[in-house]
């Protein structure tokens, strides 16, 4: 399974995922070298790799607009046909992803057994379980790497990064400068999730943090992707301090501009990633989330705040998108402690 000239890697769709994946990018790289690789992404997290030496090709696979339904997903097809792949690697679990590579006439392809998808796949695993037959978490990046194990490549360190190109780094010193972001530690605050309502710490809380690190002298930046407007909004409009927001920076620039950052507070998402990749300090709050899917000890700096309910209890959150109920996971966790957490972290 090691030897093949031009292999395609299906990323990850969630932006914290695609960070997470970029170990076992860089594992890919090193042994069969940046000319062989092409990674297949969504658009949105096209930017964040901007810099890679991991791929000569980033291919963006756009399926809400030009790739969308059956005819977009042919033409996508063809794209892939046409530079004959002998060897892919499907880090999605979805059956859509693995028909993907089929239809694109992938030679050999790799991934988990998962959603019936085994058929599709020349090799693979199955995800562990426990004895119990229940799905064990676990790191998403080492997630990925154990897929990569199935193939016998050389072990490679499990440490998420991302480039900050110089272009990159010049757009984001100015829009700084134009949204008064110098002078002071830079907190980056992002009160948004793709995930869904649960992941919400509440928003009055966010802007009662904001204003009191502000009146510390920090700089407070809103930040949230396309869709988080209205997120940002209701923290932006309580706030007494009146920041501005990301709304209208690339990705590629405010991932420059996190790069800045003396801290970011986030709800458990991909600012959290980016950071960490970043190498930047993070106090992340955490509801019905298993952590065991984002802890990176010894990596990442900085804190995870979480509270145990009866309802969510350490051990196996209940990963629900809405709370059914009170949503006292989160209600719980007070702005005193976070706002402890955040003038002990920053850098």
């Amino acid at each position: 399974m090691l030897d093949a000239r031009n292999v395609v890697v299906r990323a990850p769709n969630a932006l914290g995922d695609l960070v997470m994946a970029t170990p076992a990018f860089a594992r890919l790289a090193s042994h069969y070298g940046r000319d062989r690789l092409t990674l297949i992404c969504l658009p949105a997290g096209v930017p964040l790799l901007a810099g890679n030496t991991w791929f000569h090709e980033v291919l963006p696979y756009d399926r809400k607009g030009l790739h969308a339904g059956l005819g977009g997903s042919l033409a996508f097809a063809r794209q892939m046909r046409a530079r004959r792949f002998d060897l892919g690697i499907i880090l999605p679990n979805s059956l859509g992803s693995a028909f993907q590579f089929l239809w694109g006439g992938v030679k050999r392809r790799v991934g988990y057994f998962k959603e019936g998808r085994r058929f599709l796949l020349h090799a693979g695993r199955p995800r562990d379980h426990d004895e119990t037959g229940k799905f064990v978490p676990k790191y998403t990046g080492q997630y990925f790497m154990d897929l990569l194990d199935v193939m016998g490549l050389p072990p490679g360190p499990l440490k998420p990064e991302l480039t900050v190109t110089p272009e990159e780094s010049a757009a984001a010193a100015d829009a700084m400068g134009r949204l008064g972001l110098e002078g002071g530690p830079l907190v980056i605050i992002a009160p948004g999730a793709a995930f869904g309502p649960s992941k919400l710490w509440p928003a009055d809380r966010f802007a009662a943090v904001g204003d009191a690190l502000a009146r510390q002298g920090c700089k407070i930046l809103l930040s949230g992707g396309p869709g988080e407007e209205a997120t940002l909004d209701s923290v932006a409009r309580v706030m007494e301090t009146k920041p501005p927001t990301s709304v209208g920076l690339n990705l590629g620039v405010l991932k420059a501009v996190m790069a800045n950052a003396a801290l970011v507070l986030t709800n458990d998402t991909g600012p959290r990633h980016v950071a960490v990749a970043l190498g930047r300090p993070v106090v992340c709050i955490m509801g019905p989330n298993d952590p065991r899917y984002s802890a990176l000890p010894g990596i990442e700096r900085g804190e995870v705040i979480r509270q145990a309910v009866d309802c969510s209890p350490y051990t196996w959150p209940c990963q629900l998108k809405d709370c059914p109920i009170d949503h006292r996971c989160m209600n719980e966790i007070s702005v005193d402690r976070v706002l402890a957490a955040c003038l002990a972290h920053i850098a």
